[in-house]
């Protein structure tokens, strides 16, 4: 990272000191013992407003895609650093110093002399041409270099998407659909066809969509938010499966949601709810599950609550935050770097979940 960064001062260094030296047109340029405080501080007026463009503006403005704002930004400036090299040359310019466009020779051949500055309009006219010429010179190049760091960030935080993406998937079917889960979902189905009940033709649907849900739709980058609901759903039906009515959880779903079709990424909100049942049911003491999904303008909303056990409490002393938790919190960071808040907490016997996504 260090030598990155060393590298990209590098860049800016040469980019700034080429450009300096060699793009200054030649009736720019004061003759030699000329006023070099003049050309010096005009670099310097240069330089400056090349380090705001690239440390202010296209942070601000470029890397968030406003692009009207930036080219208004770029204008001002120009208009404040010309404003700034008017009053260099107010003070410090001297004409009489400049390289003449006509030259005449001595009666023995030998080199031009220099018979003052000719030009046919006022010199400040081709100072200000010269000056603009240069500043959008030394910005277009700055900021088409910014523009392809900013490619290369991009690219590289797309391929570490896509590792964390593969991860979480992988992590998934290794804690939830595992041959243990399938099982006791098998288990279940079994003892409902023993006692020819009518949900074993229900049981072994679910099964199905859970099963197509991991293998086809959460390998997609996105999916609808009604995909997701109608995953979670299944999913909490199977695990129903596993209790009988006296010792079955109060589990309660909640969706306010306005477009079903906004998509968002697989299996994230699932990874707190299986969360939930791995940690917040019980087979001996009365247990809850509270999950809630609200959707408005700005942001969706999905928080999970649950009763929590002894077993949990010691669990949690012991170990650290679970796998399938902070592969969730690098997931978020790389999918909604900056648009997302995501926090946990735990109140007397209650944990608590609470995930934000803005639009």
């Amino acid at each position: 990272m260090k030598q990155r960064k060393l590298l990209i001062g590098i860049v800016h260094l040469l980019i700034i000191g080429v450009l300096l030296s060699q793009s200054i047109p030649s009736f720019t340029r004061p003759n030699p013992g000329g006023n070099v405080i003049n050309i010096s501080l005009t670099n310097i007026n240069l330089v400056l407003f090349y380090i705001l463009n690239i440390a202010i503006l296209i942070p601000r403005f470029v890397e968030k895609r406003s692009y009207s704002k930036y080219f208004v930004s770029v204008l001002i400036l120009l208009l404040a650093s010309l404003s700034i090299h008017h009053l260099i040359d107010y003070y410090l310019w001297d004409p009489d110093q400049m390289i003449p466009i006509k030259h005449r020779f001595d009666e023995k051949g030998g080199f031009p002399k220099p018979q003052g500055f000719q030009f046919p309009l006022n010199p400040f006219f081709f100072r200000t041409i010269s000056f603009t010429f240069r500043y959008f010179l030394l910005m277009g190049l700055g900021t088409a270099f910014e523009v392809l760091l900013l490619f290369d960030k991009e690219r590289t935080r797309n391929d570490e998407m896509e590792k964390e993406k593969a991860i979480g998937e992988l992590n998934f079917l290794k804690t939830q659909l595992n041959p243990h889960f399938l099982l006791n979902a098998l288990n279940n189905i079994y003892a409902l066809a023993r006692k020819k009940s009518e949900d074993t033709t229900n049981a072994i649907l679910l099964l199905s969509d859970i099963l197509r849900h991991v293998l086809y739709e959460a390998g997609k980058n996105k999916i609808s938010i009604k995909q997701e609901v109608d995953f979670i759903r299944n999913y909490i039906k199977m695990e129903k499966l596993k209790f009988n009515e006296e010792n079955a959880p109060n589990i309660n779903f909640n969706v306010s949601v306005r477009n079903g079709d906004l998509l968002i990424e697989p299996l994230i909100l699932m990874t707190l709810v299986e969360n939930a049942f791995k940690h917040g049911v019980s087979y001996l003491t009365p247990s809850f599950i509270l999950i809630s999904l609200e959707e408005n303008e700005l942001e969706l909303k999905f928080s999970v609550i649950n009763s929590t056990s002894k077993k949990f409490e010691n669990q949690e002393k012991k170990e650290h935050v679970g796998l399938g938790i902070k592969n969730l919190e690098n997931q978020m960071e790389l999918i909604y770097p900056g648009k997302y808040s995501f926090r946990q907490k735990r109140e007397n016997n209650l944990f608590k979940s609470f995930l934000t996504i803005k639009k």
